[in-house]
């Protein structure tokens, strides 16, 4: 029977074969697993729609993307670790990250992909709620952020058994339903949501009600439910006012107002 001392004499004579020089593609990838990844700055727009796009991915999507750049993810990186990598290195190969100057505040796209976008661009609320789960790096949280946007059943499946769950639907919901409070410095408008069959003359009416109406087009929508348009009103106080009463009120056709100051 051999023993445990022979086992261990055996394994000390055996020849050890010669050490291979590694090949400078090693080396590179070794240096780039041991480097560690630069401050992302979050606010900027291309960070953040990148770092949009990635969180979306399943963690070994992630981790196969990874392996295809020659990083071979370390058992102790947790998931929000991975995928902040994968944002430098998709920033990096696309010659977005390294050269940036200070970044300037995210621009409102002219339409947005997802629920989750529309409200990090008109949400202030929810999206200082996003970039504090970003800050923090709770991976949880910033997953069930972006996916209970997208789907609140799907989310509340796959997150509804997490310790936090309850609490972080309640801080989205919270962040969503807060006032926008919006800075008006000019007394020209547009406008949204108005049921179709007001026409003209009664959305002429209703905005009338805050002041001179002194100029006014009005459009209705691709599927003739409700219309939208611009308005320019004698002074900023009435636009303002305007703002106030009917941003974000509920016509009962489904979508909510939206006054937007110009």
């Amino acid at each position: 029977m051999l023993t445990l001392s022979a086992l261990v004499s055996g394994l000390l004579l055996a020849p050890v074969p010669p050490l291979r020089p590694a090949s400078p593609a090693s080396l590179a990838r070794a240096a780039r697993c041991a480097a560690p990844a630069c401050k992302l700055d979050y606010k900027a727009p291309v960070v953040a729609a990148e770092f949009e796009a990635v969180n979306a991915l399943a963690t070994d999507d992630v981790e196969e993307e990874l392996g295809e750049s020659g990083i071979v993810v370390p058992p102790t990186m947790n998931d929000f670790e991975m995928k902040e990598m994968l944002v430098e290195i998709r920033l990096r190969k696309a010659g977005k990250l390294g050269s940036q100057k200070a970044a300037a505040a995210p621009k409102k796209p002219a339409s947005y992909a997802n629920d989750f976008e529309k409200a990090y661009y008109e949400k202030p609320a929810f999206k200082a709620l996003y970039e504090k789960y970003q800050k923090e790096g709770i991976a949880t949280a910033l997953n069930l952020v972006t996916e209970h946007l997208k789907d609140a059943r799907g989310a509340k499946e796959r997150y509804g058994g997490t310790e936090n769950y309850a609490s972080v639907v309640a801080d989205i919901e919270e962040a969503l339903a807060a006032k926008v409070e919006q800075v008006v410095t000019s007394p020209r408008l547009i406008f949204s949501g108005f049921p179709a069959n007001m026409g003209e003359a009664g959305v002429r009416m209703t905005l009338a009600a805050f002041g001179e109406v002194v100029e006014l087009s009005v459009e209705e929508s691709d599927d003739g439910m409700t219309c939208g348009g611009r308005v320019e009103y004698e002074t900023i106080d009435s636009a303002k006012a305007a703002i106030d009463k009917y941003d974000g009120v509920d016509m009962g056709l489904g979508t909510k107002l939206e006054l937007q100051a110009l």
